[in-house]
């Protein structure tokens, strides 16, 4: 049986499957890729047992097959391929891959031999493609990493009548992204970090439909489908921790707060949490740093508000600086206390809202 597809088609759509397939594992059929054949179809799968994927090009080519194959190898001849186009000759016990002057031959196994899986075919829900990796684009550098803090490694997904969000915490800071949109689900769920990477990634702009079918999540966006296992258990009351008042506000441009910190940072103590002082007063953002290697100081102005005419905090500098990196538009930092949790909003994106909580200094 023959196919004949794009290189670039081809190469893409492995992209999408062979980023999922482990290139080695313990279980040898998690790193085999299956092929399906069917009057049109050509459908490339794989798993590594926390998210299955299926990609699926449309083909001028007829009949039906299944076969599976080293995903690995497979992608590393694709990429290498010459012409624009390839032709796959798929037989009983290998494929021949020719392409321009290049040609070789895989062995093939049998497709019992890849992961069994299984794709629903309803999928009641719908939300924009862009706007779901938006969000979990705001949030995803706020979960922990860490495995003994559990729920914490993923991300909360709320998906209710009128409104979509996604929250992420590890307990020292915390993102939020609320839209207002109807999914057609309502549900809360929690997706593990590493396959909320693999879902932006996947996302395409245009309808991404959605199923929740018993522990897993289904999502598909353009010619590509992923079940994503879910996590048990219980994520905290995030927004009982949100502080309501703030005795300080100030406004400035993020890039302009986040060049600062990174240059000041240079001089932090890495055993010390990396920390950066903050000092307001007047309408004056004051950052310092010190360690073993010397001091850097830095003043920015600022829109100064509230009921107290200055504040001191001091932040680890690389979770200040996650926090001010999705903001687009004008930023608001909002502090609540020297010790309590400090706010970030996006003026330009209120969708976004991040929380840092400040160190200990005493």
């Amino acid at each position: 049986m023959k196919v004949i597809i794009p290189t670039k088609t081809l190469t893409e759509t492995l992209g999408h499957v062979e980023r999922v397939i482990p290139s080695r594992s313990s279980n040898p059929g998690l790193s085999l890729l299956k092929v399906e054949i069917d009057d049109g179809r050509l459908t490339f799968s794989g798993s590594n047992m926390d998210i299955d994927v299926r990609s699926v090009v449309e083909t001028d080519v007829t009949g039906r097959a299944e076969v599976a194959l080293p995903a690995a190898v497979f992608t590393q001849v694709a990429r290498a391929l010459p012409a624009d186009t390839v032709e796959l000759d798929i037989g009983d016990a290998e494929v021949e891959v020719r392409s321009g002057s290049f040609a070789t031959r895989l062995q093939l196994v049998t497709a019992e031999s890849a992961p069994l899986l299984d794709f629903v075919d309803e999928l009641p829900g719908e939300v924009d493609g862009s706007l779901l990796a938006r969000a979990l684009e705001h949030v995803r550098y706020a979960a922990a990493v860490a495995d003994y803090q559990a729920v914490f490694r993923g991300v909360k997904c709320e998906l209710r009548d009128g409104h979509l969000r996604v929250v992420a915490t590890d307990g020292f800071r915390l993102a939020s992204y609320h839209v207002d949109v109807t999914t057609g689900i309502d549900a809360e769920f929690i997706i593990p970090a590493r396959s909320v990477d693999e879902l932006i990634k996947t996302l395409v702009p245009g309808p991404a439909r959605l199923a929740l079918d018993g522990g897993q999540l289904t999502v598909a966006s353009g010619g590509t489908t992923l079940n994503l296992k879910r996590m048990d258990g219980t994520f905290p009351d995030y927004q009982r921790v949100i502080p309501q008042a703030f005795p300080v506000n100030v406004t400035l441009a993020p890039q302009r707060l986040a060049d600062a910190v990174a240059r000041v940072a240079v001089m932090a103590d890495k055993s010390a949490n990396h920390r950066v002082d903050l000092f307001i007063k007047d309408g004056v953002l004051r950052i310092t740093a010190e360690g073993s290697f010397g001091r850097a100081q830095e003043a920015i102005d600022v829109l100064q508000e509230g009921t107290e005419d200055e504040i001191a905090l001091a932040y680890n500098a690389k979770y200040l600086s996650d926090a001010v990196g999705p903001v687009v538009g004008d930023l608001q930092l909002r502090f609540s206390g020297t010790t309590s949790p400090s706010v970030l909003r996006d003026l330009g994106d209120p969708a976004y809202l991040a929380m840092v909580v400040p160190l200990r200094t005493g």
